[in-house]
C-alpha cells in the first residue's frame, strides 16, 4: 500500500499517535491525500534535515503531552462535574443549556441529560430580575454572586443561591459560563423565622417598654407627692421639738433636753432626705438645656456658696480662667455642689485638708476632677457609691442621705457623659466626670442604676 494508505489505517487504530510524512516526492497530490486520509501532523520532503526532522518530532511530542494532559484534567473536571454534590450548569450566551450535572438535575426535577439544550430562565421565576440582577454585576472581574428561585419537581419553587463564572468564548461573542448552584430554602426559612421572632421581640420589648414607663412616671409622681407631703409635718415636728428644747433649757430638764435634741436631729436628718429625694425626682423629669458654661466662674460661685469661710483656704480652683463647658448650668451646679460636698465631709478630720477643682479636656471631652486627701474608701466599692442609699460609712461617723452621687450620676448620664471615682482607703478620693465637647448628645435614657 501506499503511504497515505498506511498512516489512514493508523489514524483509525490508532488516533493518539502523532502521523509525520516523510516522502520522497515533491509532489503535492500524495502530500494532500496524506493530510486529508491520514491525517498527519507534518510531512517533510527531501532532502531530509536531520534537525528539521528531530524538531517535527520534539514538536510533535510535546502536543501529544499536551493532550494527554488535557485529557487528564478533562477527565477529572467531568469526574468532579458529574459527582459534585452541588448543582453545577453550563450556559451559553444565549443561556442554553450546554451541560448540567446530575445534582442540577435532582434540582429541578428532571433527568440532567434533559436539560442539555433548554432554555435555563425557563427554569427560573421571575427570570427578568434574574437577568436584570446579573447585569447590575457583569462589570465585576471575578465570580458574579446572585439569588435566584428555581422551579423544582411539580413547579414547587427552591430559594438558591448562584455563584457564575466565565469559562471562556467558544467563538468571539459566544462566551460560556459554569454556574453553581446552592439551595439556600433551609436558611430562608430560618432567616425568616429569626425575622418573625425579632419582630415580636421588638413589639413585646416596646410594650414592656411604654409600660415600665408609665411605671416609673407613677413612681416619680408618687415620690415626689410622698416627699412633698412629709416635709410640712416634719417642719412642724422640728419646729415644735426647738421649743420644746427651748422650754426644758429654761427649766433645766436635762432628759426633756436630750429627748429634744434626738428630735431635732432626727427630724433634720429626715428632712435633709425629703429635700433629697425631691431632687433626686427633679433630675429625671427636668429637660436639658445646654448652653457654654464658664466653667471657673461657676466653680467659683460653688465654692463661695458650699465652703465654710475657715476652709476656704483648703479649697483649690485649678480650672483656667475662659475655660467653657457645654452644659446645663443649673444642673452642672448641682453636681458640683454635691461632689465638693462630699470632699468637704470626708476630708474635714484629716490634719491639713485640702481639695482641688481641676479641668482638662481629652478625646473631645471635657473632663472636670475633684480631689480631696480625706478618708477614701475601699476601691472595689466605686461603682456601688453611686446608687441611691449606698453609704460606705457609718451614719455616726459622716452625715448624709446616701444620694448625693446617684443625682450626680444621673445628672452626668443624662448629659452623654461618664462619671468615675477612684480612691484609696486613707488617702483620698479623686471624683472625676467627663462631658462631651460638642452639641448634639443628650444619652437620657429611662432606665439607669439608681439603688
Amino acid at each position: 500500500m501506499v503511504g497515505s494508505e498506511l498512516l489512514a489505517q493508523v489514524r483509525a487504530r490508532f488516533p493518539a499517535v502523532m502521523r509525520i510524512l516523510l516522502t520522497g516526492y515533491s509532489d503535492l497530490e500524495a502530500v494532500e491525500h496524506a493530510i486529508n486520509k491520514g491525517g498527519i501532523f507534518a510531512y517533510v520532503t527531501k532532502p531530509w534535515d536531520e534537525h528539521d526532522l528531530r524538531m517535527r518530532i520534539e514538536r510533535a511530542h510535546e502536543i501529544q503531552d499536551l493532550r494527554a494532559s488535557r485529557e487528564a484534567l478533562l477527565q477529572q473536571y467531568t469526574q468532579v462535574f458529574s459527582s459534585a454534590g452541588d448543582p453545577i450548569v453550563l450556559v451559553d450566551h444565549r443561556c442554553r443549556i450546554i451541560e448540567a450535572n446530575p445534582a442540577c438535575g435532582r434540582l429541578m426535577g428532571v433527568d440532567h441529560k434533559a436539560l442539555i439544550g433548554r432554555g435555563f430562565m425557563q427554569h427560573v421565576v421571575n427570570a427578568k430580575d434574574w437577568v436584570r440582577s446579573l447585569k447590575d454585576q457583569r462589570h465585576n472581574q471575578g465570580p458574579i454572586n446572585v439569588d435566584l428561585t428555581i422551579l423544582g419537581r411539580s413547579g414547587n419553587p427552591i430559594d438558591c443561591m448562584m455563584t457564575m463564572n466565565l469559562l471562556g468564548n467558544s467563538k468571539p461573542g459566544k462566551e460560556i459560563y459554569q454556574a453553581i448552584i446552592k439551595d439556600i430554602t433551609d436558611r430562608r426559612q430560618e432567616e425568616k423565622r429569626l425575622r418573625k421572632l425579632n419582630a415580636d421581640l421588638d413589639k413585646r420589648v416596646a410594650v414592656r417598654t411604654a409600660q415600665l414607663l408609665e411605671a416609673l412616671e407613677d413612681i416619680g409622681s408618687f415620690s415626689y407627692s410622698v416627699a412633698h407631703d412629709l416635709r410640712s409635718p416634719l417642719k412642724n415636728m422640728l419646729a415644735m421639738s426647738e421649743l420644746l428644747h427651748s422650754q426644758a433649757t429654761q427649766n433645766q430638764d436635762e432628759s426633756a433636753l436630750d429627748f429634744t435634741e434626738r428630735i431635732q436631729k432626727g427630724a433634720q436628718r429626715m428632712i435633709d432626705l425629703v429635700d433629697d429625694l425631691l431632687r433626686f425626682s427633679r433630675t429625671n423629669t427636668r429637660e436639658l438645656e445646654p448652653t457654654s458654661v464658664p466653667l471657673a466662674t461657676l466653680v467659683h460661685t460653688v465654692i463661695t456658696e458650699q465652703v465654710p469661710e475657715a476652709r476656704l483656704p483648703q479649697v483649690l480652683n485649678q480650672v483656667q480662667d475662659g475655660t467653657m463647658v457645654l452644659a446645663d448650668a443649673p444642673m452642672l451646679k448641682v453636681v458640683l455642689h454635691n461632689l465638693l460636698s462630699n470632699a468637704l465631709k470626708f476630708s474635714a478630720h484629716v490634719s491639713s485638708p485640702q481639695i482641688e477643682i481641676r479641668h482638662s479636656v481629652k478625646n473631645n471631652h471635657d473632663v472636670i476632677e475633684v480631689i480631696d486627701n480625706g478618708v477614701g474608701f475601699d476601691n472595689k466599692h466605686r461603682e456601688a457609691i453611686f446608687g441611691a442609699f449606698k453609704r460606705l460609712h457609718e451614719r455616726s461617723q459622716f452625715e448624709g442621705t446616701g444620694v448625693g452621687l446617684a443625682i450626680v450620676q444621673r445628672i452626668v448620664h443624662k448629659h452623654g457623659g461618664t462619671v468615675h471615682a477612684d480612691s484609696v482607703e486613707g488617702s483620698g478620693t479623686t471624683m472625676r466626670i467627663e462631658l462631651p465637647s460638642t452639641k448634639g448628645v443628650n444619652a437620657h435614657a429611662p432606665f439607669l442604676k439608681s439603688a
